[in-house]
């Protein structure tokens, strides 16, 4: 053992060394691609934030990104009740083609599964370490599964058995709008999305409906750090859930921060706030507050063409989006020679 420590210190070294910075620097300007976690949210076409420089032409990204939200919330106001006890994971694939100079098309196919996990044990005990209330979370049994939305005494819906299915497949076009890199990066970018019902309501694996959504996206680097930033409007179909309380519109927005260590230049520190408006008219805060979540972690550079996101998401406006999210995406670039 004492001969291999030398060995893997230099191989460590030799990496974080022959990385070039100019590389890594284009890589800290992507922000993580996550939204609201909360099954009656996640359904609907709400964009996660892209950063203001469209893939370039002739080249293709390929994302792999795994969402896995744990839930413990209990609410009943007035006339309305909501549990949403369990575990979502939802596995992404993103993919995203620059086409000309100016114009990116892309597309998103999630696959959904809500069941009882596995991580209520885990989140307790991270909870009772660092003194945080486990008041709710004592309410439920581990490892079981309950999505139920009850009002003026009638069960909306009720989920106590696994379900899974292929989501609502998203398709997205980008227009560059204008991207100055001299002598500090700032880029902008119109981008448009389209949900299709592909998923279905009763799963809570899709609305059943057509969203549009529209949102304004810019990056702006200053040496190490990147600034990514963004807001827009998500226009809301026809659902098949909930339909009469759902809301037409809801904005968003999002801010995000991203520092590349100078002497690691294989990694990248980030956090980023996610917001939106309320999705439904209810007394519940669940359903009918605005909703804000903060994304903590970073990126681990492999090579120019693959990077790898690690995050841990957590609600701000407490009720309005899972307990907590783990977020992972395996980033992948293709260049036509």
């Amino acid at each position: 053992m004492k001969r291999l420590k030398p060995s893997l210190f230099g191989l460590i070294c030799a990496f974080t060394t022959s990385v070039p910075v100019e590389k890594s620097l284009a890589e800290a300007t992507t922000p993580f691609y996550t939204v609201n976690q909360n099954p009656l949210i996640q359904m609907h076409g709400l964009p996660p934030l892209e950063k203001g420089m469209i893939t370039a032409p002739g080249t293709t990204t390929a994302w792999t990104i795994l969402d896995i939200a744990n839930a413990s919330i209990a609410e009943n106001v007035q006339q309305e009740s909501i549990i949403i006890d369990g575990e979502t994971y939802r596995l992404n694939f993103m993919f995203r083609h620059g086409l000309q100079k100016n114009i990116e098309v892309g597309v998103d196919i999630p696959y959904i599964t809500h069941s009882g996990g596995a991580l209520d044990g885990f989140i307790r005990n991270w909870h009772d370490l660092f003194g945080l209330s486990n008041s709710e979370r004592n309410q439920f049994q581990e490892k079981r599964l309950r999505y139920e939305y009850s009002r003026n005494g009638v069960t909306q819906y009720r989920i106590v058995d696994t379900t899974d299915g292929i989501g609502d497949i998203r398709l997205s076009a980008a227009w560059q709008l204008r991207c100055k890199k001299s002598p500090q990066h700032h880029c902008s970018a119109l981008r448009a999305g389209l949900k299709l019902p592909t998923g279905k309501a009763e799963k809570l694996t899709g609305s059943g409906g057509v969203d549009l959504s529209l949102a304004l996206t810019t990056s702006r680097t200053y040496q190490r750090v990147t600034f990514n930033y963004g807001g827009g409007l998500l226009l809301n179909g026809h659902s098949d859930l909930l339909n009469e309380q759902q809301k037409r519109a809801a904005g968003f927005a999002n801010l995000g921060l991203n520092y590349q260590p100078g002497h690691y230049s294989w990694m990248v520190l980030k956090a980023q706030l996610d917001g939106h408006s309320a999705f439904y008219d209810s007394a519940l805060k669940n359903l009918g507050s605005d909703s804000l979540q903060i994304n903590v972690g970073g990126t681990i550079r492999f090579s120019d063409k693959t990077a790898l996101d690690i995050s841990v998401v957590e609600d701000i406006v407490t009720s309005t989006v899972p307990d907590v999210v783990f977020h992972l995406a395996l980033r992948m670039h293709h260049q036509k020679q």
